[in-house]
Order: structure tokens, then C-alpha cells, then sequence
């Protein structure tokens, strides 16, 4: 009994599959690359360039310029709102983003993301007054916020950046 056995040539794949494999490789390691890159670099760039505000105290020589012009935002929202364009819950957002901005100024101290407590911590002078007086209303259903004044707040702020020194 005489067989023949024929073998079949290997399995070959064709030049585009490897073509493919190369292609995923290099989008794999551009991709590994660009989050480097923004992890590391773009991250930090974009950080300094949001901050944008000095990180130094301002000086006595700047200070009165910089009161008014706390002054004059936080009269703005208070005239918002009493022309019905703003209501109570945006209104203490805004003064608390004023009033933080307007620290971040004069201290050179970013207080603009620190909770209540932080700030009472670091006892930055009336600065925690002026927070318990808005945190309620600024984060509190309307409810509890119900019995707060925005303008008695807003007079509260402007008497604690007048007497800033």
C-alpha cells in the first residue's frame, strides 16, 4: 500500500496584516507618548495659566484700587439682584467667588478652593465670618437659606473690604 503524502505549504500571513500590527504599534506608543506629555508638562502650563492672578500680596500702594474694585463687583451683584436678574442661591455664589478672589488678591494666599473649615483653620482675618454668612445659602437647599439677606451680605462684604488693611 503505497501513500503519498503531500504537505501543504505554512500558513503565511499576507504583508498588510503586518503592515497593520506596525500601524497599532506606532498609535499605541504615540498615544503612551501624548499622556506623558500632558500628564507631565500641559497640566502644570495649564494650572499656572488658570491661576493668572498674582501670587504675591498686594501692596499698600495697590490695596485701595484693588478694595474698589471688589467694592464695585460686590454692589454689581447686589444691584442684580435687586433688579431680579440674579436670584438669592447665584447671587451667594457669586459674593463667595468675589470675596475669595478678592483674598487670593491681597493675601496672595488661594483660598478659592478651601472648604468653611479650612479657612477658619488658617484664620485669615474676618474671612471666616464672611464664609459662614454665605456658605449656607450658597450650597444649602433654599430652605435652609430661606432666612439669610443677600443684601445684608453683600453690605456685610463690602464693610470687610473696606476695613482690609
Amino acid at each position: 500500500m503505497v501513500t503519498t503524502v503531500e504537505l501543504q505549504k505554512p500558513f503565511e500571513y499576507s504583508w498588510w496584516v503586518s503592515l497593520i500590527w506596525i500601524l497599532l504599534i506606532i498609535v499605541g506608543v504615540a498615544i503612551f507618548a501624548f499622556m506623558l506629555i500632558k500628564i507631565f508638562f500641559l497640566d502644570k502650563k495649564k494650572a499656572e495659566a488658570m491661576a493668572g492672578r498674582p501670587k504675591t500680596p498686594a501692596t499698600p500702594r495697590v490695596l485701595p484700587g484693588v478694595k474698589n474694585k471688589y467694592i464695585q463687583r460686590v454692589q454689581d451683584i447686589n444691584n442684580r439682584y435687586a433688579a431680579g436678574t440674579v436670584s438669592k442661591r447665584n447671587g451667594y455664589q457669586e459674593l463667595s467667588g468675589v470675596i475669595r478672589e478678592f483674598v487670593h488678591e491681597v493675601t496672595g494666599i488661594n483660598v478659592e478652593t478651601l472648604t468653611a473649615e479650612e479657612v477658619r483653620a488658617m484664620g485669615i482675618m474676618n474671612l471666616n465670618v464672611l464664609m459662614e454668612e454665605y456658605y449656607v445659602p450658597e450650597f444649602a437647599e433654599d430652605e435652609r437659606a430661606k432666612n439669610k439677606d443677600l443684601t445684608k451680605s453683600c453690605n456685610t462684604a463690602v464693610g470687610v473690604i473696606r476695613s482690609w488693611n
